[in-house]
């Protein structure tokens, strides 16, 4: 195992990409083998991120509300099929519990969350006022006529579902949600949890990245613990994940199991097998062999992620206080790094390498022509000076291999080529006439 290509790759994509500040850890045969943060809890106050600063989880919490409900089930308080309706005043008769779990509801996603964490950043325009769940009940009031599908027809990440099953815990157990989850899970499993909304001094500073600045956000609130209020260390986190491992949590190990299931395909292509929703949770049915289950979470000013492998006994949390490289992917990267394969050979990683290796300045013969590649996410822009005014075009990846590397764009409706070929010290770009140098 390479801790220092590790954490060469980890403090490079923080560079990259400005992040405040990273925590990882790793739980592994019962106990935290590796645990390390880098960068600032809060830039301003030059206060570094330690081993016990907090960040939001983000939609990882919806795993800690399914497992509120899976207790209430155990109780004998409530059942899986029961409708919705018989808890919220939503005519959602034929929606039932265990639609909002998977996400099968049929009902897209209304946008609540994504409208109410913009405007808190002040980065939109749209006012929404909902600042509690009786608010998000109004807000719900016409969703009949968004219904266009039936349950268990069709995968829709519903954030507002989630905030429903925070209701339906509340009602059923005659406690605050977040008291419940204190209560009957943070507290029984020794994890030092607490919500965005409490406002705990171990809590990292948020941070949203505005025109390449790091601009420091207000506090989150509004109705959102069930779907994406929860704040954990990474330690913490690593913890709770090795709670499903063990299945020594606080439900029965058949339960956990029905967390575990498959409920419904996730409509992604992905290079780890099928990916599927149970309930809370997210499976990978092949990563590098195994099955890895877990979920992400973001509320842009934090992102995280979870990771576990039963098989392997481990589990990896990694958290940050703003939005940047994709938490996935560094949980992925640690992943294959304590399995003891070379993460080097992850698709994201060599299509990253690749991607970026192309960025840059590009000329034809004698200069007469310029041209700059721009990369935006899994995407290539291509700026081209021809003209009075640059063009941008998008360049989408057909092939990517190191010396031949295949795209194409669109133009007039006619599909064209654009390819990158490397000869010896030399970087090409071929397109349409032309063959441009990088320089």
């Amino acid at each position: 195992m390479n801790l220092k290509k590790l954490e060469e790759f980890l403090f490079r994509k923080i560079e990259e990409t400005k992040l405040p500040s990273l925590s990882v850890a790793v739980f592994h045969k019962g106990g935290i083998v590796y645990a390390k943060t880098w960068g600032y809890s809060d830039i301003e106050e030059n206060k570094p991120a330690t081993l016990d600063t907090l960040y939001g989880i983000g939609s990882i919490s919806k795993s800690f509300t399914c497992l509120a409900i899976m207790k209430l089930v155990e109780r004998g308080l409530m059942s899986l099929s029961d409708s919705v309706s018989k808890y919220v005043p939503l005519d959602l008769s034929n929606v039932m519990i265990y639609h909002l779990m998977s996400h099968s509801s049929g009902i897209p996603g209304l946008g609540y969350a994504e409208a109410l964490i913009r405007q808190q950043v002040s980065a939109s325009q749209k006012w929404l006022p909902v600042a509690d769940t009786d608010d998000l009940l109004t807000f719900m009031s016409d969703v009949k006529a968004w219904h266009l599908f039936k349950p268990g027809e069709k995968w829709f990440y519903l954030n507002e579902g989630y905030e429903l099953l925070e209701r339906i815990v509340e009602i059923v157990s005659g406690m605050e949600y977040k008291e419940f989850i204190k209560s009957e899970i943070f507290s029984p499993l020794g994890i030092n949890c607490s919500f965005i909304e409490d406002q705990d001094e171990k809590l990292a500073s948020p941070y949203y990245l505005k025109d390449g600045i790091l601009v420091k956000s207000r506090t989150l609130g509004g109705p959102m613990n069930g779907a994406g209020g929860i704040t954990c260390s990474a330690s913490d986190l690593a913890k709770y994940g090795y709670t499903y491992v063990s299945k020594n949590g606080v439900v029965s190990p058949r339960l956990i199991e029905e967390m575990e299931k498959p409920r419904m395909r996730i409509p992604y292509e992905i290079p780890y097998g099928n990916y599927h929703y149970g309930y809370g949770l997210m499976i990978m049915d092949d990563f590098l062999g195994r099955k890895v289950i877990g979920h992400g979470g973001s509320v842009l000013v934090y992102t995280a992620h979870l990771l576990y492998s039963r098989e392997e006994d481990i589990s990896i949390a990694v958290l940050s206080n703003s939005s940047g490289y994709p938490m996935k992917n560094f949980a992925l990267y640690l992943l294959a790094t304590f399995l003891g394969e070379d993460p080097e050979k992850l698709s994201f990683v060599r299509t990253d390498d690749i991607l970026s290796s192309l960025t840059g300045v590009y000329r034809t013969y004698h200069g007469t022509i310029s041209s700059n590649i721009k990369r935006s996410g899994d995407f290539l822009i291509l700026e081209l000076f021809e003209d009075v005014s640059p063009v941008e075009m998008v360049l989408v990846p057909e092939r990517l291999e190191r010396d031949h590397t295949l795209f194409y764009t669109l133009s007039s409706g006619s599909k064209i080529p654009v390819q990158f070929i490397r000869k010896g010290d030399k970087t090409l770009m071929v397109y349409e006439r032309y063959v441009f140098e990088k320089v």
